[in-house]
C-alpha cells in the first residue's frame, strides 16, 4: 500500500465524520466503509481511534 499525504487522510477523515453525522442518510456508504475497513491507511485508522470514531 502506497504512502498517503496528510491532506488525503484529513479529506478521508471528513468525508467518514460527515457520513457518521446522518447515518441512516448514508448507511450505504457507511456499509461499505465497513467492509473495506482493513484498506483504510494505518494514519486514518489512528485519526479516528483518537477521537473514538467506530463503526
Amino acid at each position: 500500500m502506497g504512502k498517503f499525504s496528510s491532506q488525503e487522510i484529513e479529506s478521508q477523515y471528513n468525508l467518514i465524520k460527515m457520513l457518521l453525522a446522518e447515518p441512516e442518510k448514508y448507511k450505504d456508504a457507511i456499509d461499505a466503509i465497513k467492509k473495506d475497513i482493513a484498506y483504510i491507511p494505518i494514519e486514518l485508522k489512528k485519526k479516528l481511534e483518537e477521537e473514538n470514531i467506530t463503526f
